[in-house]
């Protein structure tokens, strides 16, 4: 038997024993003198009922009396001499068959219910193990005797209490079966809700699956809603931690050419070399060090905020970021072409605010570098989700190399360098906010077109 299954056995047990040994010194004790005590009850209810009928009535009424309460009744004319009273009540109760052998009523008696009291006695009859509780009264010239047989119980008590012993052993087996039996119903699943707590403090974020219908089915409930948050948590950590590694290796090689033209020009200014050009060079490489050093920092940022999801309208949203580019768009003199326009109010459940950065970076990027001077854009509208695609011409060839795009300062081709004043850090922000939202989302490269398309997830209280 396990732990728990010993523990239950050992405490019902003792409960068991305190309450059979309890029961036991009640019978022996006290259970006689309650038996007395409701016989003498019952015999003065007799009485009183006696005092409130009148002697015709009493007499027809004795039998029934008798008959009702399961006691004896005798009356007998008072006289002067004590001893034919007493053998004459002696004969009526003989002819009632009961046999005493030490019964006498004294003058004593007589004396207290001629003064209107009422007497009770108890006669033990010794030997034959009973006694007989009379109750005296006295009703004109009437003596009135009500009384009851009362069984020892010293015997009837032994009895029961070795009767009691057997019901304890029994119930002590019977205790053992069943918790043995429960404990192991309850052990089970606890022992499985133990491998899978194991599990994630290895890291190993399982789930256990307990149909209980009670207070351990809501434990391995929320030990699984617990195991999965730790799992995304973890999952998230990963990810922080690789793009950190990721984000680290590239910063310093992307750092160590402006500093180094640094260097060189401020050698150059040292040596009189500057043709009046190097101050500006200087100038320009620390703009592209702080601009750098800002864009981490928004990335560090938008690494750390809590994804808040709402419900809003996708289009919407998409319009009022493509109206920022508006000028650029305009002056760049691009075509940009909207898929399926007559679609409105596509309500999607996300951050707003992070999904307007993904929309701007990937807007500002189509921008940045489209080859033929046009944009699409679409926009699907499936049953579970929202489709978006944003393209735009490419002379990129390199489709093997394609996913490489998302990772910070990463250069697709040399075209695509700092002469269009980016960092390299927007598309491995818009990746971050997508893993976070759990959105799918990819890029590819076809019919000299680049193509970044992300499924939105639609509102689910719409469903």
């Amino acid at each position: 038997m396990n732990k728990l299954g010993r523990k239950l056995s050992l405490s019902i047990s003792l409960a068991v024993i305190v309450i059979f040994s309890i029961s036991i010194l009640l019978t022996q004790y006290f259970l006689p003198k309650y038996y007395l005590h409701k016989t003498k009850e019952r015999l003065e209810q007799v009485s009183n009922e006696i005092k409130k009928m009148d002697k015709t009535t009493f007499i027809h009424s004795k039998e029934t009396i008798e008959n009702k309460y399961g006691i004896t009744i005798i009356y007998e004319p008072i006289n002067s001499n004590v001893d034919e009273l007493n053998e004459v009540v002696f004969s009526q109760l003989y002819k009632k068959r009961i046999t005493l052998n030490k019964f006498w009523i004294t003058e004593e008696t007589l004396q207290k219910l001629a003064e209107g009291k009422k007497v009770n006695k108890i006669y033990d009859q010794g030997k034959l193990k009973s006694s007989f509780f009379a109750s005296f009264m006295q009703r004109d010239d009437m003596l009135v005797l009500v009384g009851n047989s009362i069984v020892h119980f010293s015997d009837t008590a032994k009895i029961v209490n070795e009767f009691n012993l057997y019901m304890l052993l029994f119930s002590i087996i019977l205790i053992i079966a069943l918790v043995w039996i429960l404990s192991k119903k309850i052990t089970t699943p606890l022992k499985e809700l133990k491998d899978v707590s194991k599990d994630i403090s290895e890291l190993k974020f399982e789930t256990v699956h307990i149909k209980t219908n009670d207070e351990i089915e809501e434990l391995a409930n929320s030990i699984n809603l617990m195991s999965d948050k730790l799992n995304k948590a973890h999952q998230d950590l990963k990810r922080k931690n690789v793009n950190l590694k990721i984000v680290m290796s590239d910063l310093t090689h992307e750092l160590k050419t402006p500093l180094s033209l640094i260097k060189a020009y401020c050698v150059g200014i040292k040596d009189g070399l500057d043709d009046g050009t190097y101050i500006d060079t200087i100038i320009k490489q620390t703009d592209n060090i702080s601009k750098v050093i800002e864009d981490l920092l928004n990335f560090s940022k938008i690494e750390r905020d809590e994804i808040e999801k709402t419900t809003f309208d996708l289009i919407d949203l998409f319009h009022s970021c493509l109206v920022k580019h508006k000028i650029e768009i305009e002056t760049k003199e691009i075509d940009v072409r909207i898929s399926n326009s007559h679609l409105h109010q596509l309500f999607v459940w996300a951050d707003k605010e992070k999904i307007e950065i993904v929309f701007n970076n990937l807007i500002s990027n189509a921008i940045k570098y489209t080859e033929d001077h046009k944009i699409d854009i679409e926009f699907e509208d499936l049953e579970q989700e929202i489709v978006f695609q944003i393209k735009n011409g490419t002379n990129v060839q390199q489709i093997e190399k394609i996913e490489k795009i998302w990772e910070p300062f990463y250069v697709l081709e040399a075209s695509r360098n700092k002469k269009a004043s980016g960092t390299g850090l927007g598309l491995a922000i818009v990746k971050s906010i997508l893993i976070r939202h759990h959105f799918k989302h990819g890029v590819s490269i076809f019919n000299n077109q680049i193509q970044f398309y992300i499924c939105f997830q639609k509102n689910p209280f719409n469903h």
